[in-house]
């Protein structure tokens, strides 16, 4: 299992809350997995295990997913707000791929992951730039504590409205492909379609790291107006508006389909239990969905 070599704070604004988050990536011993804590004001006395007697964590995990998502993950502890983490996803993602197996997450001000550009490059640039090593274990040992990872046996399948499915089937493998259709909204998205096969495409930094956030400029003012964005736009996603982009050029090809995966990346990490990888062996395909049907699957599978 790996953990970061040292700490690595990120700044920005929060998509939800339109207000500056920070974010402090920390080691974790073998076998914490990747959990998130709240915290009102930053560490006096920074330290690798900087943890707090009596706080509450926050687990990266599938039992921690709110009801009802909108537009972004939420974890709590039992629908508590106060010890809530939201917009997880995109780190969750760069942690997942890159192989920060266990990881301390504490968050800073509103318990919003900041929305940055709208990708996940940020988060993948400070991994590799601490870098990473054998996760300690705090029971002494060489230092090299096993990593698992899930290989389902049987065919899963999900269903959504409007033709949305998510299916895994057994491979020997990852791989995942997915399908988006916004052609009822915008031309400019239209259709696409991308598959991602870490051994053979390029490695997650290279393949999907710089893939942004997308939407309509239309959904976008829409949900501004309703209060569920203050902050972000034209800096932090990709905006069509009608037929045309508003905010060209594209970082990658098919750039919304691979933002997509890179979502289901995030979501999927969910699954993964301390000393295990969240996204299984075999090949996910997914059309249409969303962060819901990402937990959803998680779960079924």
């Amino acid at each position: 299992q790996q953990t970061v070599r040292r700490a690595f704070t990120i700044l920005g604004i929060g998509m939800h809350s339109g207000e500056v988050e920070a974010v402090r990536v920390c080691p974790a011993h073998a076998n914490e997995g990747r959990y998130f804590v709240r915290r009102e004001l930053p560490a006096q006395t920074p330290s690798d295990f900087p943890a707090v007697a009596g706080e509450k964590r926050v687990r990266a995990s599938l039992d921690n997913v709110e009801e009802g998502l909108r537009l972004s993950m939420k974890l709590s502890l039992e629908g508590d707000d106060d010890h809530s983490v939201i917009t997880t996803e995109h780190l969750l993602s760069a942690l997942e791929a890159m192989g920060v197996d266990d990881a301390r997450i504490e968050v800073e001000g509103n318990g919003e992951i900041p929305i940055l550009d709208g990708s996940a490059y940020d988060y993948v640039y400070q991994i590799g730039r601490v870098g990473l090593v054998a996760a300690a274990d705090p029971a002494g040992g060489d230092g090299q504590t096993p990593r698992k990872s899930f290989k389902p046996s049987e065919v899963v399948m999900l269903t959504g409205d409007n033709e949305a499915f998510i299916m895994f089937t057994p491979g020997e493998c990852t791989k995942l492909t997915y399908g988006i259709d916004f052609t009822y909204k915008s031309r400019a998205i239209g259709k696409q379609w991308e598959s991602w096969t870490p051994t053979e495409d390029g490695e997650y930094s290279d393949f999907l790291a710089r893939a942004r956030t997308f939407g309509t400029m239309k959904d976008v003012m829409a949900y501004f107006r309703a209060g569920v964005l203050r902050g972000g736009l034209e800096n932090s996603a990709l905006l069509a508006n009608a037929d045309q982009w508003w905010n060209p050029p594209m970082m990658l090809p098919n750039e919304c389909a691979r933002h997509k995966m890179l979502d289901l990346i995030g979501d999927l990490s969910l699954m993964a239990e301390p000393g295990m990888a969240g996204v299984p062996i075999g090949h996910i395909v997914a059309y249409k969905a969303n962060h819901n049907m990402h937990a959803e699957f998680a779960k079924k599978l």
